[in-house]
């Protein structure tokens, strides 16, 4: 059976950074943190999630209640699995990462197979730790179906129709759920990252494929197909206009990604008309990045039309959805820090209100951190109140083991 999930408000995070304060200042009493959570406490307390340990000496008045977070009260299993890596981690109740591990997608054959091969590791991970593992999330890119949890347009995965929450539950016994692996990174920002307390915010992940999470007004836009956001089909060139989606790929997404980079670069290199050291050895897309540092003509070259195939999707999302905040993710966004000001230069003239863009201060794990949230949001079925950081509301669809 296959069920559409609805995330908690925020996924809960107004109990999360409750957790996070209790577990790093363990143990605390319950008068160091603001009565207007006390609430939240009560239910942490009732989850098993926190504890009450007696009593605080005191010299004089009553004494005060000690509360100490519980880290043997269970685990989460997130993955992300990536089209190039699969990023796997157990964590706490209060998402405190306890192991990960990561491996090439492909290594097994079969990207799925490597997921299994993934989630059986941390549960014997867990089982080492005896610690129960409550919940899974996985982070996979493509569009999944939520009426049949079916995922779709996954062709780093080497996935058209995968049936992948059937799979799931025909091959694990805990709950999990799948969702699109940037609406996860859009989770992990909003919870530890960069769009914490911002409710107009846009994830743009540019790696091995292309894709966007839209946050507006504090909830991810899903859109009729939970496709919202796949930006790698928009058409940024007017020669590409018309073009057919080949192996997967939308026009925005053959130019403006890892593999896309790399094949502009060995274009040029063919080309023969400029020198470059790139025709010292492979073309990658991160040898690409850094011969463009290192003043490479090709590099710079290849660079400077990824800003304009940039500027242009980020002007037309910034003109649909008028986001605060426009945060790069992916291997290739992550590594554009120096090119920011460039970028900037090209958005700003076509925008009244142009959004600050940053490159992303979690790293590769934005992904895995949102699978975390995510998994402890399944684990604990409620809403938490939108204190903190509004309503985010995200979609996935969970499975029933067995």
């Amino acid at each position: 059976m296959v069920r559409p999930v609805r995330h908690a408000t925020m996924l809960e995070v107004n109990e999360f950074l409750v957790l996070d304060y209790v577990r790093e200042h363990d143990p605390t009493s319950r008068t160091e943190i603001p009565a207007s959570v006390g609430r939240i406490v009560g239910r942490l307390r009732q989850d098993g999630l926190v504890a009450d340990v007696g009593a605080s000496r005191s010299s004089g008045g009553r004494p005060r209640g000690i509360i100490s977070y519980r880290r043997d009260a269970g685990a989460v299993i997130a993955v992300d699995l990536g089209g190039t890596r699969c990023h796997s981690a157990l964590a706490d109740l209060a998402g405190e990462v306890l192991a990960e591990d990561v491996r090439l997608t492909h290594s097994t054959g079969d990207a799925f197979t490597t997921l299994l091969e993934a989630i059986g590791l941390m549960q014997r991970e867990a089982q080492r730790r005896e610690v129960p593992v409550i919940a899974l999330a996985v982070g996979v890119p493509g569009i999944l179906d939520p009426q049949d949890g079916v995922a779709r347009d996954a062709p780093y995965l080497v996935w058209d129709s995968f049936p992948v929450v059937d799979r799931l539950a025909a091959a694990i016994e805990i709950p999990f759920v799948v969702d699109n692996d940037v609406n996860l990174a859009a989770l992990a920002h909003a919870w530890r990252g960069d769009g914490r307390r911002i409710d107009h915010f846009v994830t743009l992940s540019v790696g091995t494929g292309t894709g966007a999470a839209i946050v507006s007004d504090g909830r991810l836009l899903q859109g009729r197909h939970n496709a919202a956001g796949e930006v790698g089909y928009m058409v940024v060139r007017r020669e590409l206009l018309g073009r057919p989606i080949t192996a997967g790929l939308g026009a925005f997404e053959a130019f403006a990604s890892g593999p896309g980079v790399a094949a502009r670069a060995r274009t040029l290199v063919a080309d023969g008309g400029q020198p470059s050291i790139l025709t010292d050895g492979e073309i990658t897309p991160e040898a690409v990045l850094a011969a463009a540092g290192n003043g490479d003509v090709v590099g710079r070259a290849v660079v400077a039309e990824l800003l304009d195939d940039l500027a242009m999707a980020i002007v037309a999302i910034a003109a649909t959805v008028d986001p605060e905040l426009v945060i790069l993710e992916g291997g290739v966004g992550r590594s554009l820090g120096p090119y920011l000001d460039p970028l900037v230069t090209r958005i700003a003239p076509s925008l009244p209100a142009p959004p600050r863009i940053v490159t992303s201060s979690l790293g590769s794990d934005a992904t895995v951190i949102g699978a975390i949230a995510a998994a402890l949001e399944l684990a604990r079925q409620r809403t938490a109140p939108a204190a903190v950081l509004g309503a985010f509301a995200m979609t996935g669809v969970a499975g029933h083991a067995g």
